[in-house]
Protein backbone atom coordinates (compact mmCIF):
# COMPACT_ATOMS: atom_id res chain seq x y z
CA UNK A 1 0.00 0.00 0.00
CA UNK A 2 1.37 3.29 -0.60
CA UNK A 3 2.67 5.23 2.47
CA UNK A 4 -0.22 8.05 1.76
CA UNK A 5 -3.15 5.56 1.12
CA UNK A 6 -2.24 4.56 4.79
CA UNK A 7 -4.11 7.98 6.08
CA UNK A 8 -6.08 8.79 3.27
CA UNK A 9 -8.82 7.46 0.72
CA UNK A 10 -8.38 5.62 -2.21
CA UNK A 11 -10.46 7.65 -5.12
CA UNK A 12 -12.01 6.24 -8.88
CA UNK A 13 -14.06 8.47 -10.87
CA UNK A 14 -15.77 6.13 -13.61
CA UNK A 15 -17.04 8.49 -16.27
CA UNK A 16 -20.18 6.68 -18.04
CA UNK A 17 -21.84 6.86 -21.34
CA UNK A 18 -25.68 5.67 -20.74
CA UNK A 19 -27.34 4.32 -24.18
CA UNK A 20 -30.44 5.85 -25.68
CA UNK A 21 -31.86 2.25 -24.91
CA UNK A 22 -31.81 3.18 -21.75
CA UNK A 23 -33.92 6.13 -21.98
CA UNK A 24 -36.41 4.45 -24.67
CA UNK A 25 -37.34 2.34 -21.57
CA UNK A 26 -39.29 5.72 -20.27
CA UNK A 27 -39.93 6.33 -16.56
CA UNK A 28 -41.10 2.95 -15.59
CA UNK A 29 -38.89 0.74 -17.32
CA UNK A 30 -36.35 3.26 -15.64
CA UNK A 31 -37.80 2.27 -12.83
CA UNK A 32 -38.01 -1.45 -13.04
CA UNK A 33 -34.37 -1.65 -14.26
CA UNK A 34 -33.13 0.54 -11.27
CA UNK A 35 -34.24 -1.08 -8.89
CA UNK A 36 -32.64 -4.03 -8.64
CA UNK A 37 -29.28 -1.92 -9.41
CA UNK A 38 -29.74 -0.30 -6.56
CA UNK A 39 -29.65 -3.32 -4.53
CA UNK A 40 -26.71 -4.25 -6.18
CA UNK A 41 -25.05 -0.99 -5.14
CA UNK A 42 -25.96 -1.05 -1.72
CA UNK A 43 -22.74 -2.57 0.23
CA UNK A 44 -21.35 0.57 -1.54
CA UNK A 45 -23.55 3.36 -0.89
CA UNK A 46 -21.33 5.07 1.69
CA UNK A 47 -18.44 5.23 -0.87
CA UNK A 48 -20.27 6.12 -3.91
CA UNK A 49 -21.24 9.77 -5.51
CA UNK A 50 -23.22 10.24 -8.52
CA UNK A 51 -22.75 12.96 -10.77
CA UNK A 52 -25.36 13.36 -13.21
CA UNK A 53 -24.24 15.57 -16.59
CA UNK A 54 -26.46 17.82 -18.34
CA UNK A 55 -27.36 16.96 -22.16
CA UNK A 56 -28.34 13.51 -22.80
CA UNK A 57 -25.90 13.39 -26.11
CA UNK A 58 -22.35 15.22 -24.50
CA UNK A 59 -19.33 13.08 -23.84
CA UNK A 60 -20.65 11.80 -20.16
CA UNK A 61 -24.12 11.20 -18.87
CA UNK A 62 -22.68 10.60 -15.26
CA UNK A 63 -19.56 10.46 -13.26
CA UNK A 64 -19.63 8.24 -10.36
CA UNK A 65 -16.89 9.09 -7.47
CA UNK A 66 -15.70 6.50 -5.66
CA UNK A 67 -13.90 6.87 -2.55
CA UNK A 68 -12.39 3.65 -0.41
CA UNK A 69 -10.07 2.40 2.37
CA UNK A 70 -8.59 0.20 -0.27
CA UNK A 71 -8.32 -0.55 -4.04
CA UNK A 72 -9.91 -4.37 -3.62
CA UNK A 73 -13.06 -1.85 -2.49
CA UNK A 74 -12.56 0.25 -5.38
CA UNK A 75 -12.52 -2.86 -7.79
CA UNK A 76 -15.90 -4.53 -6.26
CA UNK A 77 -17.57 -1.38 -6.59
CA UNK A 78 -16.80 -0.68 -10.18
CA UNK A 79 -17.82 -4.51 -11.34
CA UNK A 80 -21.08 -4.35 -9.62
CA UNK A 81 -21.71 -1.45 -12.66
CA UNK A 82 -19.63 -3.74 -15.41
CA UNK A 83 -21.83 -6.55 -14.56
CA UNK A 84 -24.96 -5.57 -12.62
CA UNK A 85 -28.85 -4.97 -13.84
CA UNK A 86 -27.78 -1.79 -15.26
CA UNK A 87 -24.60 -3.41 -17.25
CA UNK A 88 -26.21 -3.70 -20.48
CA UNK A 89 -27.09 -0.06 -20.59
CA UNK A 90 -23.73 1.61 -19.08
CA UNK A 91 -20.92 2.78 -20.69
CA UNK A 92 -17.71 2.75 -18.43
CA UNK A 93 -15.78 4.96 -21.04
CA UNK A 94 -13.17 6.09 -18.53
CA UNK A 95 -11.25 5.81 -15.44
CA UNK A 96 -9.23 7.60 -13.20
CA UNK A 97 -7.59 5.99 -10.02
CA UNK A 98 -5.89 8.00 -7.09
CA UNK A 99 -5.02 8.66 -3.60
CA UNK A 100 -7.21 11.37 -1.94
CA UNK A 101 -3.95 14.22 -1.10
CA UNK A 102 -3.41 15.03 2.36
CA UNK A 103 -4.59 18.41 3.62
CA UNK A 104 -2.20 21.34 3.13
CA UNK A 105 -0.10 21.88 5.96
CA UNK A 106 -0.66 18.00 7.18
CA UNK A 107 2.30 16.57 5.72
CA UNK A 108 4.95 15.62 7.56
CA UNK A 109 7.85 17.89 8.07
CA UNK A 110 5.55 20.54 6.75
CA UNK A 111 4.96 23.92 8.39
CA UNK A 112 1.22 24.91 9.42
Amino acid sequence: MHSIGKKNKYMAFLFMKISKEYFALGREGISKVSAPHVKELTPFKDMLTHVVCTGLDGRYDQITVIEADSLEQIHEAAVSFKVGAKAKYIDVTDVVVGIKAPPRGAQAGTKA
